[in-house]
């Protein structure tokens, strides 16, 4: 009874420091990639849907916020940030914007992001980067994979640029590529909902890394309630939820 109770209390003291922040409401712009990145984000019947939007949308009803969501060329929307046009990018570990002139701060982290390579059915998995020297392997133009990059280069692994997982997708179905890189929820979502991509599997993980969501360094009042937001979502397993809803198994913090 007495947990309960606790937790009662933990809940309204909660909502007490939201709903006081909240009168302070405000509009933030959240950056998201176009060329679709299901299920974090993508066009439904014109509208933004996906794991972003539910979440925000959670966000903005615990803190009282609104939030726009931008649509930018990866490039561009690294650049918006640097410049200060963008308030938050979701769903980054620190170290892929390291070499940002306005690294950002950060706030808890909410979730799990696996970077794998997937190939077409006839691949073989392995545990050794090596063996992707002399291939061709696609890569999202920005996205950045840490000490995997080391296995870039002449000699190495040829790595071809474009603008979306989608158009990877494209080019791994009619071989113009060996392999691609891609986080291991989008390539699930497409095996899932395309015929086409069902024989594509996962041959290597390159890397497994919390995220969290980057926000303007003047922010930090924004950090703050967003960070009572995430919390609160986490211990009532809202985030987990809305990962169940598109069919996503959210791996455990």
């Amino acid at each position: 009874m007495r947990a309960v109770t606790q937790n009662a209390v933990h809940y309204w003291l909660l909502m007490l420091a939201l709903l006081s922040a909240s009168v302070q409401a405000e509009r933030f712009s959240v950056l998201v990639y176009h060329g679709a990145n299901p299920p974090y984000n993508y066009l439904e019947k014109g509208e933004q849907a996906g794991i972003f939007k539910d979440i925000f949308d959670r966000i903005g009803e615990l803190t009282g916020h609104e939030f726009e969501f931008v649509l930018l060329s990866v490039a561009r929307g690294h650049k918006s940030f640097e410049s200060g046009e963008i308030d938050i990018e979701p769903g980054v570990n620190p170290s892929w914007r390291q070499s940002s002139r306005v690294p950002g701060i950060y706030s808890i982290d909410y979730a799990f992001s696996r970077e794998v390579v997937l190939g077409r059915k006839e691949a073989n998995s392995t545990q050794q980067p090596e063996s992707f020297y002399g291939k061709v392997m696609g890569r999202v133009r920005g996205y950045r994979y840490g000490p995997f990059e080391r296995h870039f280069g002449p000699g190495k692994i040829a790595v071809y640029d474009n603008i979306s997982e989608r158009e990877l997708l494209v080019q791994l179905a009619h071989t113009r590529l060996d392999y691609i890189m891609i986080g291991d929820v989008t390539a699930a979502y497409y095996i899932a909902n395309y015929p086409a991509y069902r024989g594509f599997k996962e041959v290597y993980e390159i890397s497994k890394l919390p995220v969290s969501m980057r926000i303007q360094p003047k922010r930090a009042e924004l950090k703050r309630e967003i960070d009572q937001a995430l919390r609160h979502m986490l211990e009532q397993g809202e985030i987990t939820q809305i990962y169940h809803k598109y069919g996503i198994t959210m791996l455990p913090l």
